[in-house]
């Protein structure tokens, strides 16, 4: 029965992708607090840089369409159970790494930074942070891999051989 409330909620998310990309990414202007609910709830309205998310989700649909090397190191399947957090049965902590366990905010190079992710907010903290997108999507889920890691040339994390 949980597969099924994850797919909903992933169905769900593809729905709002969706009708963002038919209608020109009008449905976020008219439907912003669907779309704030899904992508990051405890931000404030006047927080949220909405024209920049309007661009950026053309550019991850794109980077997505183009490069074949990031749309193969997230494979993750519609049945998938969110997560919060980084799997530390695959990854663990670099011994270099100078920064909390818990976050990545010393981090230039970190892969929100990279991407220039508008939900980054001016304190480096996510305001998307444990929202339905970062929990079934990308965010929660870094880093699963490898290519991960090396795709954004992550200093914090490295896959843990011991399993």
């Amino acid at each position: 029965m949980k597969s099924l409330g994850n797919v909903l909620v992933r169905l769900y998310l593809y729905f709002l992708f969706a009708l963002f990309f038919f209608t020109g990414g009008l449905a976020m202007f008219l439907l912003f607090p669907l779309y704030k609910h899904a992508f990051a709830p405890k931000a404030a309205f006047h927080d949220l840089p909405v024209f920049k998310l309007w661009s950026h989700m053309y550019k991850v649909l794109w980077r997505s369409i183009s490069e074949k090397s990031y749309r193969d190191m997230y494979p993750s399947k519609i049945t998938d159970p969110p997560k919060l957090h980084t799997d530390r049965s695959l990854v663990r902590v670099k011994e270099s790494w100078g920064g909390a366990e818990d976050n990545c905010d010393i981090c230039e190079a970190s892969c929100c930074a990279q991407l220039k992710c508008p939900l980054l907010g001016s304190d480096n903290r996510c305001m998307g942070y444990d929202s339905l997108f970062f929990n079934y999507f990308y965010c929660g889920r870094y880093p699963e891999n490898q290519s991960q890691i090396d795709y954004y040339n992550c200093p914090k994390w490295e896959l843990d051989n011991g399993t």
